[in-house]
């Protein structure tokens, strides 16, 4: 039986050409795999800060501010970093600071799921305001407009937009390619298109959703908030 070896240049080649095609498949997995888990601890983030804004909203009558000022807070922590030459006070300013810029910036948008603008037709009294008090012995029959009852029209729910930031090199660029083949991106990015997510992908960052719906402590005052969904 004759046996032989392969030459040691020629081993050294093939080495090289499965490492040539390898290399590439695992930088990408590792940066995805990062990039993933950074999407994964804002998707967290935000969902506590919703919760955190509609608890807010419950007892300062869903009044708009106090549901951007609390939502602020509780994003906060996604920019905050201790590096031992400012104080905790400083740094969650600072973080604070940085979320306000960037719901000034476009990329956040609060919308008011419910109550619906029907339902402050079926049950708003003085000041457009929709009462909290008593809801035990109210008329749960449903508004006409609306279709609601009181009872129903008293749990605050919120929708948060937040555009997060893609931070790892060659990732944004691979992300938009990989959704520019799926349907729903398709349907976004083509009429008719919002402002606010043509914004959000154009500037590599990924829109990331969460609710909130929390029963109301106040009576509720119909405040405005931005339709993230208008199309231009």
């Amino acid at each position: 039986m004759i046996t032989g070896k392969i030459p040691a240049n020629q081993a050294t080649g093939q080495s090289m050409v499965e490492f040539l095609i390898i290399f590439p498949i695992l930088l990408i997995l590792t940066l995805g795999t990062f990039q993933l888990a950074l999407i994964y601890n804002a998707k967290t983030t935000l969902n506590y800060a919703v919760f955190h804004a509609a608890r807010s909203g419950a007892v300062n009558n869903a009044q708009k501010e106090v549901i951007d000022k609390a939502l602020i807070r509780g994003l906060a922590p996604l920019f905050t970093s201790i590096d031992g030459n400012t104080s905790d006070v400083q740094e969650l300013q600072a973080g604070r600071d940085q979320v306000k810029q960037i719901m000034e910036d476009g990329y956040i948008c609060i919308q008011r799921i419910n109550p619906t603008p029907d339902a402050f037709l079926d049950f708003a009294v003085k000041d457009d305001m929709i009462p909290n008090d008593n809801l035990m012995y109210r008329s749960a029959a449903p508004g006409g407009a609306s279709q609601l009852s009181i009872q129903d029209a008293n749990l605050l729910k919120l929708r948060v937009t937040y555009c997060h930031r893609l931070i790892v090199p060659f990732f944004p660029r691979l992300l938009q390619g990989l959704m520019n083949k799926t349907d729903r991106y398709e349907a976004e990015m083509t009429a008719p298109i919002n402002a606010f997510m043509r914004n959000c992908y154009n500037n590599s960052r990924i829109p990331l959703v969460s609710f909130a719906m929390v029963r109301m402590q106040s009576d509720i005052i119909n405040d405005t908030f931005p339709n993230c969904t208008a199309p231009l």
